[in-house]
């Protein structure tokens, strides 16, 4: 099969096509020919020398599929049927993947078969953030830090689904977008009073916050109630204000219980994932060029099967 390989750290010119073996299932695993990846900073960090592994390597966390003949039948998964997943952090920029079928699940009807390629580890990194750490539920004000991002975009309509008020920062160009996917408030978190602004929204600060950027972390402990629960995927050595709010540091797991979770807000309508531009896959320098640019709006794919690649012109 081909491949995006990577086999020294370096800048986007290091993506290269090659040639390497089908990847064989080992147990509890399902061989999915893949119709697309997502791509997420994470990529560019890993490809800039974040990789510990051995070189060379597959990037790619997150993809859409089809699954290959009967290697998931024992976990019900059938020949022909469109999965998605987040099997690690790497091997999904490929023409096939192995998954472990507790972190696949069926496609939703109402989500894109390509563009469920960029769900899996934004998805459920903000749900998990929202429902099992903050414990978001009808009646939540919930405070989402750069919801104009792969992230950002998804965790406001979650919150939403899950009953919560949002407030929400982006920078000014992404307002209505922002307020499109459901955020009552937006502010610009360029501006350095945007927490007392926060503040002063929330009757006092938010006393729950998904803080997804690290240039915003400072501000959002600033627009915090005092004993206001912060979540946040971003890994510092120390925390702004600890002493008056509790951080929780947390890694969204890779499980297809999660994406089944969500299923039903991509059919009714209540979820979805906003694409800002689809590639061809072996033109994968040019999305990580865009992402390492850090203000995409919502989310980059790489279309890898070739006959979706000609109908979308890629």
């Amino acid at each position: 099969m081909q491949a995006i390989m990577v086999s020294e750290p370096g800048g986007p010119e290091v993506l290269r096509v090659g040639e390497t073996d089908i990847p064989r299932p080992g147990r509890g695993e399902v061989l999915v020919r893949v119709l697309a990846a997502g791509v997420g900073p994470w990529d560019a960090s890993l490809r800039r020398g974040g990789w510990s592994g051995p070189w060379p390597y597959i990037p790619g966390a997150e993809f859409a599929g089809l699954v290959e003949g009967h290697t998931g039948d024992e976990a019900g998964f059938h020949d022909g049927e469109p999965v998605y997943g987040y099997p690690s952090l790497t091997s999904c920029y490929a023409q096939y993947v192995t998954c472990p079928a507790e972190r696949l699940a069926p496609i939703p009807a109402g989500l894109a078969r390509t563009d469920a390629a960029a769900v899996p580890v934004d998805g459920l990194t903000a749900e998990q953030g929202l429902a099992d750490v903050l414990g978001v539920g009808a009646g939540d004000h919930v405070l989402i830090t750069a919801a104009a991002g792969g992230m950002g975009h998804l965790a406001v309509q979650i919150a939403r689904a899950l009953g919560a008020t949002v407030v929400a920062t982006a920078s000014p160009q992404h307002h209505q977008f922002v307020h499109m996917c459901g955020a009552a408030v937006v502010v610009d978190h360029n501006r350095p009073d945007w927490p007392d602004l926060i503040r002063k929204v929330t009757g006092g600060g938010a006393g729950k916050v998904l803080a997804i950027a690290a240039p915003t972390l400072a501000g959002a402990a600033r627009a915090a109630l005092d004993g206001a629960v912060i979540a946040t995927p971003v890994r510092q050595a120390a925390y702004p204000d600890a002493d008056r709010v509790r951080w929780q540091h947390y890694n969204g797991q890779p499980r297809g219980s999660g994406l089944i979770r969500m299923a039903p807000w991509f059919d009714d309508g209540s979820l979805d994932v906003h694409i800002a531009r689809r590639y061809y896959w072996q033109d994968a320098a040019a999305a990580h060029r865009e992402i390492e640019k850090g203000h995409t709006r919502g989310k980059l794919v790489l279309v890898v099967d070739e006959d979706l690649a000609a109908t979308m012109e890629l």
